[in-house]
């Protein structure tokens, strides 16, 4: 063999392995490098406002490696279903009073003629968004229907006359409609228990930064902890009712479709609290990070422990360890006021800085930051929040962000907290604006390369 074909039958041997190697790599295993898109998780945290349309949400199990055609369809028929759901229910009290004149029927009766009525007259309906969960092994569909084009539907005859003919003469389809509303609640349910999974967490998070804080502080922490202690009680009662079959098909349902409305509610409240909180919203992060990358984890404590009281002029150092030898940056976020109506947060990036440009922290040791005695409490008072971010890859904006910095720290000032997280996932490489109009908050997504988070918070005082 001469030495051109002999190059040639190595770079084809070279070749060949490759090509192993990337067929080695299953559909499910490429999945599994996403992270939930920014629309998927602000539904499923109860905070996804979509403007101008309706929208139902759902998803379908699959088995195998990928979903296949049936999985994809049921997931969108899900999706559709739980759109025509949502709009029963937000339509159903301007019908109910002209029906009330037509005849005595019961609050589900109602609820599942328009339910079969929507899924069986209204056009328009659109596949907005897909994605699938490699890990949970679940295909998730997003459907709209323009707001305009389908409040015109609702007010044309021909669909008042379906509703109508359809709860006097077609009592079949009203029961086929109520089995469908049953499928569509079970569909909320595991919805709600994977809710239920995070906020445990989330709850475990609170308590080990808040337990050691001042009364006041904790006092102020105790409402989230009720508001998901409620949405928990209201959880094991739903789902003890759907469970039993014999009331699914009861009048029960009547109580099911008021519970699962209560849980939606709960969902909301307990988003908007979060996000009307640094602290909260940052420890809502760190719980997904952990979900994420379970091997991963960084961990950060004031010097003198979670939720510690400081005084003007007094300095302050944080201790940061991490599992595994990664590049971190720290955050800090402290309120000014700017009259009785407003409020800013200032947000710093304390490390790495000018004086100190090292980030790079081994695996199980404790680094300090603060330890050249440059960090002090000033005013405005009040609680204020840090926040340490830990990648296997160096941060691509840091040289850029110091920069700016010339010489001092680098701040941004917010007015919300979607600033503060957008600073915080800066520079992991991966963060992207979704497509649906949802909150700028919620307009990130977790990194694909590793990544890991920790947040902690002091309360300073005046002397």
């Amino acid at each position: 063999m001469n030495k051109v074909k002999k190059m040639r039958y190595v770079w084809l041997r070279r070749a060949g392995w490759m090509l192993c190697v990337l067929l080695s790599l299953t559909p499910q295993k490429a999945f599994a490098r996403a992270r939930t898109p920014a629309w998927l998780q602000a539904h499923l945290d109860g905070s996804l406002k979509m403007r101008g349309v309706y929208y139902g949400v759902s998803f379908a199990p699959f088995k195998e490696a990928k979903p296949g055609y049936d999985d994809m369809r049921l997931a969108r028929d899900r999706a559709l279903d739980e759109l025509c759901y949502r709009l029963s229910v937000s339509i159903k009290s301007q019908f109910e009073q002209n029906l009330a004149q037509k005849g005595d029927y019961s609050e589900e009766q109602v609820a599942s003629s328009l339910f079969v009525s929507s899924r069986k007259v209204f056009s328009g309906i659109e596949e907005k968004e897909k994605w699938t969960d490699a890990k949970k092994l679940r295909h998730w569909v997003m459907v709209v229907i323009d707001k305009e084009k389908a409040d015109r539907q609702l007010e044309e005859q021909k669909f008042i006359n379906e509703v109508v003919d359809r709860l006097e003469r077609k009592q079949d389809e009203i029961l086929e409609g109520i089995k469908k509303i049953g499928t569509v609640l079970s569909q909320n349910m595991q919805v709600y228990t994977d809710r239920m999974d995070h906020f445990e967490g989330l709850l475990a998070e609170i308590d080990t930064k808040v337990g050691a804080a001042g009364d006041q502080t904790r006092q102020e922490y105790a409402s989230i902890n009720e508001e998901i202690k409620k949405f928990e009680s209201g959880w094991k009662t739903h789902k003890e009712k759907l469970e039993s079959s014999q009331e699914r098909q009861s009048r029960q349902m009547e109580q099911l479709m008021r519970q699962n409305q209560q849980l939606q509610n709960l969902l909301v409240r307990i988003a908007g609290k979060i996000q009307g909180d640094y602290f909260l919203a940052f420890a809502n992060d760190d719980v997904r990070y952990k979900t994420a990358n379970p091997d991963f984890s960084v961990r950060i404590e004031p010097e003198k422990g979670q939720g510690a009281d400081y005084y003007s002029g007094e300095e302050i150092r944080f201790r940061v360890r991490a599992s595994r030898g990664c590049y971190i940056k720290l955050i800090y976020v402290s309120s000014t006021q700017e009259g009785a109506d407003s409020e800013k947060r200032m947000n710093i990036l304390l490390f790495p800085n000018e004086h100190d440009r090292d980030n790079w922290v081994r695996a199980g040791q404790t680094t300090v930051i603060g330890k050249l005695g440059e960090l002090e409490v000033r005013p405005p008072f009040g609680r204020d929040v840090i926040t340490v971010v830990a990648s296997e890859k160096q941060f691509s904006d840091i040289e850029e962000i110091l920069k700016q910095a010339r010489g001092g720290f680098y701040s941004e000032l917010t007015t919300n907290t979607s600033g503060a997280i957008r600073m915080r996932s800066r520079g992991l490489g991966v963060v992207q604006p979704a497509s649906s109009p949802v909150p700028a908050v919620l307009q990130t997504s977790l990194p694909l390369s590793p990544a890991a988070t920790d947040t902690c918070f002091i309360v300073s005082h005046a002397r």
